[in-house]
């Protein structure tokens, strides 16, 4: 049996499900739907004809220095235009119309900010250096902040989301930064590649000597030769690119390296393009 989990995510989290939309976020919807097609041409022009495959695309080879200078050109409008996005917001606290445009930008603004962790990441990862700070963790405490956001971006989209989590204390030894990092990119994904009205579940049990978490969508599923390569960096395909998420395919590199890093494992699986997918990630128990 589960236990039943607010909203607030407590401590010990359950069941329980997320789903919710009103029509006054359809102008933000496509508002910010108005922001893909730009992504879309941008990557087009850099992979032409990528999304007319369903190869996946060898992206031209980066340095480090350079990514890592993308990465940080990247953040550094962010602080200003965050600042004054909560200028505008205190300022038109009566104009719902303008909150819902600031809604839009700090989505975009995240965005930003998620793409430049990803690149120094990256780095990170290529070069073997990622480093952890392990802690002893309680898993349900660790899984709270992430499927708050989660929760706010599916309610938005208008999808269900559920979580189900064990009685039992389970714990793990690792980085609570890189896990929630890596969790939370599972959940995005999940996010981004639904649809409208689809369904995001995230399981978590005990398997043996492993925590497992199960994060599984109805959404635009992946293709068997996207598949065995889901977690290389810069792994590109009809997925990525038509469906317009924009990804660079960074995202599950680095929660690959993650799990490795503390001794555990990520996994994909998928019926094929449109039947959905889903991601478990596997963590050694601490006795």
């Amino acid at each position: 049996m589960g236990r039943e989990m607010g909203i607030n995510m407590s401590a010990h989290l359950a069941s329980t499900e997320f789903s919710s939309v009103g029509s006054a976020l359809n102008c933000l919807v496509v508002t910010d739907a108005m922001m893909k097609p730009a992504c879309r041409a941008s990557a087009g022009g850099f992979l032409t004809g990528a999304y007319a495959t369903e190869q996946p695309v060898e992206a031209p080879p980066l340095s480090n220095e350079i990514l890592a200078m993308v990465a940080h050109e990247l953040r550094g409008p962010l602080t200003p235009l965050r600042m004054a996005s909560e200028l505008i917001r205190s300022a038109s606290a009566e104009r719902p119309e303008i909150l819902r445009l600031i809604d839009m930008i700090d989505r975009q603004v995240n965005g930003i900010a998620r793409l430049a962790q990803d690149l120094m990441d990256a780095t990170r990862v290529d070069r073997g250096a990622l480093r952890l700070n392990k802690v002893d963790l309680e898993i349900a405490t660790l899984l709270a902040d992430s499927c708050e956001i989660t929760a706010a971006a599916a309610t938005a989209k208008n999808q269900a989301f559920s979580v189900s989590i064990p009685d039992r204390t389970l714990r793990v030894e690792g980085d609570p930064v890189r896990l929630t990092q890596a969790v939370s990119n599972l959940l995005h994904n999940a996010v981004k590649y639904t649809q409208a009205r689809g369904n995001i579940r995230m399981t978590v049990l005990a398997e043996g000597n492993n925590v497992v978490i199960k994060i599984k969508d109805d959404g635009t599923g992946i293709s068997p030769v996207l598949l065995p390569h889901i977690f290389e960096l810069f792994a590109q395909s009809s997925r990525t690119i038509a469906f317009s998420a924009g990804g660079l395919g960074i995202g599950l590199a680095v929660v690959n390296a993650i799990a490795q890093a503390h001794g555990g494992a990520v996994s994909a699986a998928s019926a094929g393009p449109g039947q959905g997918s889903e991601f478990t990630l596997k963590l050694p128990i601490v006795a």
